[in-house]
């Protein structure tokens, strides 16, 4: 039954289960709860609601020029909506994680998300995987930027100047350390609404909307350690390997894998060394997922 108050614009700026913190056009916080059981928002959506007190019930969301999200076989996890820019953070001190940076980059390439790495805890020292790390997103045209999140705070926000980013990376690569040196106020913000949904301390347990000034805001994401890419279609999985575009439109098939065909161009390049064979072998590994 539509309820008679009525509806107010905000944006979702954080998402909990199936409840969300909305911030209204006035700058004030309510809870909002959507209609029926399907938890079908994101942190980002812009949204109208029927407020009623602290809290509200969400009627619908406006389009969204972008959604950033994972998906498995039996389930999807919606991440950040409205997003311009995805900032996929690593570290120095951990092991890189090569293949769920490629998945993440897939996944923000297939929605039109502009994509940036950042190398974070430079001041820990630079180690050979690093440099390792660094050249192969490099010769993809990703151009990865070491940081420190301590010290480099003025570099940081003007790579996400007048963006909309989400933060992405594992646990431990320093997001936190990153949001808290941008955002004076971050742990303010998000003890604020801990306490309102009785939760507890805020460990970046979900999505997290900041938004520095006018034109730029900040969602910051959970650590993950893997990112499943279901809802890709697989016919144009290559399509988002960017190093596989120049060779896409030149093979003997019109619906070339890329995988076994005769007369393949990019099964050519990987032979020529023009994309390397890790890139190839992370290509059929996501394919042979979303085909099954």
């Amino acid at each position: 039954m539509k309820s008679n108050l009525p509806s107010t614009r905000g944006t979702i700026v954080s998402a909990h289960g199936r409840h969300y913190s909305v911030r209204l056009a006035d700058g004030s916080s309510i809870l909002g709860y959507p209609r029926g059981k399907a938890t079908k928002y994101a942190c980002g959506d812009e949204c109208f609601v029927n407020v009623k007190g602290s809290e509200g019930r969400i009627e619908s969301i406006e389009e969204r020029s972008s959604i950033f999200y994972r998906s498995d076989t039996y389930k999807q996890k919606l991440i950040a909506a409205n997003v311009t820019m995805l900032i996929m953070v690593v570290a120095t001190d951990l092991p890189t994680n090569y293949s769920l940076t490629t998945r993440c980059l897939v996944a923000a390439e297939e929605q039109g998300i502009k994509s940036k790495i950042l190398v974070n805890k430079s001041d820990l020292g630079i180690t050979s995987s690093s440099i390792e790390f660094i050249s192969h997103f490099a010769s993809l045209g990703y151009d990865p930027v070491t940081v420190s999140a301590i010290s480099d705070t003025k570099l940081i926000t003007e790579i996400i100047k007048n963006e909309r980013i989400v933060l992405i990376g594992q646990s431990g690569v320093g997001k936190s350390t990153i949001v808290n040196n941008i955002i004076s106020d971050a742990d303010a913000r998000t003890a604020t609404i801990s306490t309102k949904l009785h939760s507890g301390r805020h460990t970046t347990t979900h999505a997290q909307l900041y938004q520095l000034n006018t034109s730029t805001s900040l969602i910051d994401c959970p650590g993950l350690q893997s990112f499943g890419l279901n809802h890709i279609d697989q016919k144009h999985l290559a399509n988002y390997f960017i190093d596989f575009r120049a060779f896409l439109n030149d093979c003997q098939f019109a619906n070339c894998s890329h995988t076994v065909e005769p007369n393949c161009q990019v099964i050519n390049a990987v032979q020529d060394k023009l994309i390397s064979l890790s890139r190839w072998e992370q290509y059929k590994k996501i394919l042979s997922e979303i085909s099954s």
